[in-house]
């Protein structure tokens, strides 16, 4: 493998692999641990299965020759040559993975303005309850069948429920969800290609409690880097949010004048948006209003307007 590969497929790192095996032999890449499942033909390697997925999250980045993510190949034997001319577009290909989700989930989801949705796992959602037996209360759970999705700003867990006797209609039903700014932690089960079709523990927690889940595809390989990539735009939507309102907070008339006058425009009457009655340009303040009909007219709002005229 060393031979083979004095680099890593994935990583590139160069402190080699650790290899085990008897009946079949495997190498797992001692940075990024990434393994593989060997072929060997005439004593020399052939292909490489992907056994394992790499822990930094690189499983979810874009294959450039395959226009799909890299966990797409995992149990798929390929020969030596791909793994030497793999090269990855090191970003998370939300475009390939929002693929997944299903119009009837999606459909039962109230967007917020500019929120986009990225993926979808489905499963089952694992509520702690208590139920008395004898007298004594026992601690029990709840296993409830449904689907978690990911926007850009919450997790959405949807409950599964269907309906009818002769003809079964199923839908989706909103029960439950967390503000990505409120995860604090993220935990769960790794896995390899003999368990990637069953049911993954997750763990979710945020401000006021932890949210388990056995969800199908969800290795934590996967899942983890996805929430925080997802967190980590939230973050910048926000802290941009925020620029936004001290903005609006710190312009005022008497600023936009002294700006519009280094661009070489002097204005000396607004009109009103709402009636067009001409209104004298305030000389200080955020926001005058229309004497006419009342309408709040903001200083934010016209330098919106005029900014194109004073670049």
């Amino acid at each position: 493998m060393q031979n083979e590969f004095p680099r890593c497929p994935i990583c590139g790192s160069t402190t080699g692999y650790e290899l085990s095996g008897i009946l079949s032999r495997y190498a797992r890449c001692n940075v990024c641990m990434s393994k593989w499942r060997i072929g060997i033909e005439n004593k020399r390697i052939s292909t490489l299965i992907l056994y394992e997925l790499p822990k930094n999250g690189s499983g979810l980045y874009k294959i450039v020759s395959k226009n799909a993510p890299l966990f797409t190949v995992l149990r798929t034997p390929l020969p030596i040559e791909f793994w030497k001319n793999l090269k990855l577009d090191e970003r998370i290909d939300w475009e390939f993975l929002c693929k997944d989700v299903s119009s009837s989930v999606s459909e039962s989801v109230i967007k917020e303005k500019g929120e986009q949705i990225l993926h979808q796992w489905n499963g089952i959602r694992i509520i702690p309850a208590v139920k008395v037996v004898s007298g004594n209360s026992v601690k029990t759970k709840i296993e409830q069948s449904g689907s978690l999705l990911l926007t850009t700003r919450r997790l959405i867990w949807l409950e599964m429920r269907s309906t009818g006797f002769w003809k079964v209609t199923t839908s989706f039903h909103v029960v439950y969800e967390i503000p990505l700014e409120h995860i604090s932690g993220i935990s769960g089960e790794t896995g390899n290609i003999d368990n990637w079709g069953s049911l993954t523990k997750v763990s979710v927690a945020d401000t006021s409690k932890e949210s388990m889940f056995a969800l199908g595809h969800a290795f934590l390989e996967l899942f983890k880097p996805m929430v925080e990539n997802a967190i980590e735009m939230r973050r910048k939507e926000i802290e941009t949010e925020k620029k936004k309102e001290r903005l609006h907070v710190m312009l005022d008339f008497s600023f936009l004048k002294a700006h519009m006058e280094k661009g070489g425009l002097i204005m000396q009457v607004l009109k009103c948006p709402e009636c067009g009655a001409t209104i004298d340009f305030p000389k200080s303040g955020t926001q005058t209003k229309c004497s006419y009909c009342g309408k709040t007219i903001y200083a934010q709002d016209i330098f919106e307007k005029i900014k194109n005229l004073l670049e």
